[in-house]
């Protein structure tokens, strides 16, 4: 389905300050894309470091990526997923683009574009049926693996190998950047970290992700490299952790030791060690996490401290929108999470606060809560609700397929019996304030605050023959303010709200009373967005990230 020209920015650039052989990077922006044309890039494809869109749309959750699939190249948008390893594509044959009824069921709208197998002359049908991912709330994607050439950013890979989707409840493919240990086949192949490695696109299987500011439309993704302009100080490098009992890594987990509140009237700050948790809680890192979950115990709190209220409707805490300003000055500042003595991210409330619900709604709470001017998405959640998400206790929210189960699965050992899951999961919301990136040839992770609206690139090509991610130092304090841009509309679904909040549908939320949530609300820049959120946002049975948009 063809985008419309105003609904994304143009083809970025970001080859400045790069002369490596081996770094692949991407634009990141806001909105849903407009198609790459294949003259753009074959000329990206002469430089050492190419550019392609990816996008962010309900204000803060799903970040896309525009890549063409075949010969001739037919052009995809992809959710762009570090909690999934499998890639894959959506068919123009799929159950979700060819009925108007599951649409409305799935609160999808029309599928973003398709990709038709029978016109690519490099497509192999590799296993019919062989693709199978379980979500939470029962439901499934499925489809045949095929493997064909893909194109990122102007770079080819030949012949990956991907799924071709047939059944789903999504109306794009996704793009698994995780562990290949973590496909959802018992036969593991090379996917495209892997294949951009074997095939000498990049010196290393790693990227660093830059989403940037939550108002902004630009940011990046660096495969193979890392760019000191987009942080903040040292490059904190912190290991991995596998699944107790296992040899292998499967997902992006790190050490987790608190988080502090920091508050405007100059109260001492008050730090919530995970330590008083009675169950391990590491930290798994996933762009298609939309929200960021953390233990109960150290949610409660933050709740409290920011004046934000569990909806029942929704199955979702929600806040005061006022707080959404970055010029307000609320009582909880903002919240600063701890991975090592060294290693702090802090994320400003305002940043923490999704303005994507009906100007009219009124949260159903249980207990009186504080009168909100309106009520936002509040970007912080407990982890009950993944546990209590759904009837299968190693289920995880995600509409990936495959790391956060494997978190869950991690810490079974001489662990209590708990109404939440195990693990912290920092998604959007968390990783829009900090620089990371992701290794997976040794198995770590580099983590800085970043460097908000950064204007400059300059780029270290990353090597698997080094011994691990290189001592990096970024810019020495943050570098420039956010200055608004002209707004773009970003319609995904029907073009007219629904008048009242009355039209919001609950189908038995997954997160707890099973289903989905569809809503449409104003975007923070007042463009109309077309809403929907799965509240078990799509779990994957076996493992997975989750995203709800």
């Amino acid at each position: 389905m063809p985008f419309s020209p105003r609904a994304a920015l143009l083809l970025l650039f970001f080859a400045a300050g790069s002369e490596s052989r081996h770094v692949l990077e991407l634009s990141l922006s806001r909105g849903v894309p407009a198609p790459v044309s294949p003259s753009a890039a074959s000329v990206l494809d002469r430089r050492t470091t190419y550019a392609e869109e990816i996008v962010n749309y309900l204000d803060g959750g799903g970040y896309y990526v525009q890549v063409s699939v075949g010969n001739p190249p037919q052009n995809l948008t992809m959710l762009l997923d570090t909690g999934s390893s499998d890639s894959w594509v959506l068919g123009y044959d799929a159950d979700i683009c060819n009925s108007p009824d599951l649409q409305a069921i799935h609160g999808t709208g029309p599928c973003v574009d398709t990709f038709d197998l029978s016109k690519s002359s490099t497509a192999h049908m590799i296993k019919r049926d062989g693709f199978r991912i379980t979500y939470l709330d029962g439901r499934s994607a499925s489809g045949h693996y095929i493997s064909d050439d893909f194109s990122i950013g102007g770079a080819t890979v030949r012949a990956l190998q991907m799924a071709y989707v047939t059944r789903t409840v999504r109306p794009t493919g996704i793009l698994g950047l995780g562990f290949s240990i973590s496909e959802r086949t018992p036969t593991k192949y090379p996917n495209l970290m892997d294949a951009m490695f074997n095939q000498g696109s990049v010196g290393c299987k790693a990227y660093s992700l830059y989403l940037n500011d939550r108002r902004t439309d630009a940011g990046s993704i660096l495969f193979g490299g890392v760019d000191t302009d987009k942080f903040i100080g040292p490059l904190d490098v912190l290991p991995l952790q596998r699944p107790p009992g296992s040899a292998n890594f499967s997902s992006f987990e790190i050490e987790f030791d608190s988080v502090s509140l920091t508050f405007s009237n100059g109260t001492a700050d008050l730090v919530l060690p995970t330590s008083i948790l009675d169950h391990p809680a590491p930290a798994v890192l996933d762009s298609g996490t939309t929200l960021s979950y953390l233990p109960d115990k150290l949610a409660q709190p933050i709740f409290s401290a920011a004046g934000a209220v569990f909806d029942a409707a929704l199955n979702l805490t929600l806040v005061d929108c006022v707080y959404a300003d970055s010029s307000s000055n609320p009582p909880l500042q903002h919240v600063t999470f701890s991975f090592s003595s060294t290693s702090h991210i802090v994320v400003p409330l305002w940043s923490l606060i999704l303005d994507v619900l009906p100007a009219d709604y009124t949260p159903i709470t249980s207990t009186p809560s504080p009168r909100m001017s309106k009520a936002c998405v509040f970007g912080i959640q407990s982890a009950a609700l993944l546990r209590r998400g759904g009837n299968n206790s190693s289920s995880n929210q995600s509409s990936s397929s495959s790391s956060v189960n494997q978190g869950q699965q991690r810490h079974k050992r001489g662990q209590k019996k708990s109404a939440e899951a195990p693990y912290a999961l920092l998604g959007d919301t968390f990783l829009r304030s900090a620089y990371v990136v992701y290794d997976l040839t040794h198995a770590q992770i580099g983590l800085a605050q970043a460097n908000l609206n950064s204007t400059t690139s300059s780029v270290v090509e990353l090597s698997a023959d080094n011994p691990g991610l290189p001592k990096l130092t970024g810019v020495a304090a943050q570098q420039t303010t956010f200055t608004p841009t002209p707004s773009v509309t970003r319609l995904f679904g029907p073009k007219t709200p629904p008048a009242s909040a009355g039209s919001l549908h609950q189908n038995g939320a997954a997160g707890g009373s099973g289903g989905s949530l569809r809503w449409w609300g104003w975007g923070l820049s007042g463009e109309v967005v077309f809403v929907t959120f799965v509240t078990a946002f799509w779990i994957v049975v076996g493992g997975g990230a989750f995203c709800f948009v």
